[in-house]
């Protein structure tokens, strides 16, 4: 009879132990989930974050207006990840939501896409250029330059 009791215990704190080590979306219970993102993005991508693991199947619909009268994408959330990166946004105003339903539910989070004006967009790209061209102007001045001090001089008499 004691082996029979040791045996019993044994299982019974092995599921106590697995229903302890249940991930915590499996614990969860609650069906109203955050959204947070930047205010503003001078880029054109972003990312939307959750307050705690998504589920199976959740839907973030994104929209121009406020209301959601007119849906424009709608994205699945892809696996447990709890941030999204969104990107190939141009200028404008940037509503997302999770998709309602009846057992889940989200706030609105609004996103400014705002992009560098062109001016500022190519002047970065010609200093850039500027300064590769004078990088590469360096490096072929000095490699000539050794190559030359390296080489013997022969003295004719």
């Amino acid at each position: 009879m004691p082996k029979r009791y040791g045996f019993i215990s044994q299982i019974a704190l092995l599921f106590f132990i697995t229903l302890l080590a249940r991930p915590a979306s499996a614990q969860d219970t609650a069906t109203h989930f955050t959204l947070s993102a930047q205010e503003t993005s001078r880029e054109g991508y972003f990312v939307l974050a959750l307050d705690q693991a998504p589920r199976a199947g959740m839907i973030v619909q994104q929209s121009s207006r406020r209301d959601f009268s007119e849906i424009n994408t709608e994205f699945a959330w892809f696996g447990d990840f709890e941030k999204m990166t969104l990107t190939g946004f141009s200028d404008g105003d940037y509503y997302f939501r999770l998709k309602p339903s009846a057992e889940l539910s989200s706030n609105v989070v609004v996103v400014s896409v705002r992009h560098y004006s062109s001016w500022q967009a190519y002047s970065l790209f010609f200093t850039g250029l500027v300064l590769f061209i004078v990088l590469v102007v360096t490096i072929i001045t000095l490699h000539r330059r050794r190559r030359n001090d390296a080489t013997p001089k022969v003295k004719h008499d």
